[in-house]
């Protein structure tokens, strides 16, 4: 296939070669012919001896066919030699070429400083690509230091010629939050000047910009029908985003009645065109019914498109759907804990709040992993919900807790225990079950065949499951001495009482050890029954729980495992 000459060498050519001597325009014009016709070799010979003699024309030439390999061999070092040749002839095709190959190290060592020294030559000569491009060099400090000034300067340079993308550039500057750092003043009315005219030049994300603008009524009157039309302009030439926010918009009935049907139109074209936003909002209505059947498949299919470009959000309702499962779908979804959590671990690795506390209690309990309590700590840490920051709290409290406690009931430390562990320990002991309620305040247990001499163990708890008491019976039948024989057993393990009270062979009597943990073990008996009571208690604990009863007339008892399970919800979440 014929090649021809591209405009802009074509235009170079025009340029300069009126202002050489005729023999060497008619040379010139002969060798654009040949080039013309697809003979690029005669094209070649006869313009490299103009180029050698010095013509800015020819060696510009000369160097686009080294770069492009037409009648000679592809050599990018060869092309470089001739464009810097034009250049320092100050041809601004030239300089612009040259300075392209200095950014992508083509033919010679990469170096964004001589970039921008060739964009700056043709940028002063008029040409728009190279003031656009100073400009972007000035503002993002590329081979040079940021300059907010020069980059305005060079952006309006190349606008006022008509350069969309450099008025594209001005109205997002002029856009900049007042705290922007830019030394920028917000002004909504040059900002809105700027995209109007990258507008009316059919620019898509100018139109977005603007529509923006009118959406939210920045610098100008709120007003959805314009924000409407602009964003339809956009979508209508694939702007994904504006397709997004038509969806939105109509999803929501802002400036006009809501309408979801529609709104699926205009997400289902940016989500085929890639848009993450809109695969999650796909998703949603899917879940949720709303325009479409009900289809839970449909929505994790739409997820799972949205999280494979890391929409975070999406990597969390696909963990929701997968930790609780679903109800009340065509195709339900069973319960899977494991690929809840590798959700939750992607959804938390892209920083999005609420998966941090989800994964972070898989780590407390050990949900498809390892127990990791540093790690579940520090996830609280970043969590966004109340609840994570209580149960923060209670984490790093039983971290203190375990560095100091003692007191083992059941080869565990009582300070720091809560009734689901109980519960375990003493289910491997083979110990009877009396009552075990989660509604209740206490467990009961018959010890008798495992402890000799009682008969009963009954250990409270906090509403938050914590471990409050635990009471030991040893039924007397008429035998005063039973409680100085357990109080010497007890003075063996832990030393003399530090209070006493009574007598231990007769009337009441009680007797008071303190811990090294602060764990409080009584001993006591009434009087005339002989029935003695062991009691180890977190005094702490025991005060907790006290107010909490005499709050119950009003707020019956509540385990936390079930306020847990009101505060993390399947439904799904929007973005708006």
């Amino acid at each position: 296939m014929m090649l021809k000459v591209p405009l802009l060498l074509i235009s170079s050519i025009l340029l300069f070669c009126f202002s050489g001597h005729l023999f060497a325009q008619a040379k010139f014009t002969d060798g654009y012919e040949a080039a013309q016709s697809g003979n690029y070799k005669k094209a070649v010979q006869i313009w490299l001896p103009l180029a050698t003699q010095g013509d800015p024309a020819a060696q510009y030439t000369i160097g686009w066919m080294y770069e492009s390999g037409q009648g000679v061999p592809k050599d990018f070092k060869k092309a470089i030699y001739w464009y810097q040749k034009a250049a320092m002839q100050g041809n601004p095709a030239a300089q612009y070429v040259t300075a392209t190959m200095y950014a992508k190290g083509a033919g010679i060592k990469q170096d964004y400083s001589q970039a921008l020294h060739y964009f700056l030559l043709a940028a002063k000569q008029g040409d728009a690509i190279s003031q656009y491009q100073a400009g972007d060099y000035y503002f993002n400090a590329i081979g040079t230091e940021r300059d907010i000034k020069q980059s305005i300067y060079w952006y309006q340079q190349s606008a006022e010629q008509g350069h969309v993308n450099a008025q594209v550039s001005l109205g997002k500057l002029y856009q900049s939050p007042p705290d922007n750092n830019l030394g920028i003043k917000q002004d909504y009315k040059k900002s809105i000047y700027w995209y109007q005219k990258a507008a009316n030049q059919k620019n898509f994300a100018a139109q977005y910009e603007l529509a923006m603008i009118y959406e939210k009524g920045l610098g100008e009157k709120q007003s959805y029908p314009k924000a409407i039309q602009l964003y339809t302009k956009s979508a209508n030439n694939g702007y994904s985003p504006s397709a997004y926010q038509l969806g939105r918009l109509l999803e929501l009935g802002q400036g006009s009645p809501a309408n979801f049907p529609q709104a699926l139109v205009w997400f289902r074209q940016a989500a085929l065109q890639g848009n993450t936003d809109a695969q999650y909002r796909l998703g949603y209505l899917s879940q949720m019914g709303k325009g479409t059947a009900k289809n839970i498949q449909v929505a994790i299919e739409w997820y799972t498109q949205a999280s494979r470009r890391d929409h975070a959000q999406a990597y969390y309702q696909l963990a929701q759907i997968y930790e609780y499962g679903t109800s009340g779908y065509p195709h339900d979804i069973s319960r899977n804990l494991q690929k809840a959590f590798k959700n939750y671990q992607y959804a938390s690795a892209l920083d999005f709040k609420l998966a941090h506390a989800k994964l972070a209690y898989f780590y407390e309990h050990g949900i498809f992993t390892k127990v990791n309590k540093a790690e579940a700590i520090a996830l609280y840490k970043k969590a966004s919900q109340t609840w994570a920051k209580t149960k923060l709290e209670k984490l790093v409290s039983h971290e203190q807790c375990l560095a100091t406690a003692t007191t083992l009931l059941f080869s565990e430390l009582i300070s720091c225990a809560d009734r689901a562990l109980l519960r375990e320990k003493i289910k491997q002991q083979s110990i009877k079950v009396l009552s075990e309620d989660n509604s209740q305040w206490a467990d009961r247990y018959f010890t008798g065949a495992m402890i000799k001499g009682s008969s009963e163990l009954n250990i409270n708890y906090t509403r938050e499951n914590q471990f409050v008491k635990a009471t030991y019976t040893f039924v007397g039948r008429n035998n005063p001495a039973l409680i100085g024989k357990i109080k010497q057993q007890l003075t063996e393990r832990y030393g003399q009482p530090h209070l006493s009270i009574g007598e231990a062979l007769k009337g009441e009597a009680s007797f008071q050890w303190t811990l090294k943990d602060s764990i409080i073990l009584n001993v006591y008996r009434f009087w005339p029954d002989t029935t003695t009571f062991v009691e180890y208690i977190q005094p702490q604990n025991l005060q907790l729980q006290k107010n909490q009863q005499q709050q119950s007339m009003e707020h019956a008892f509540r385990p936390e495992s079930e306020q847990q399970s009101e505060s993390t919800t399947s439904t799904p979440m929007t973005l708006f």
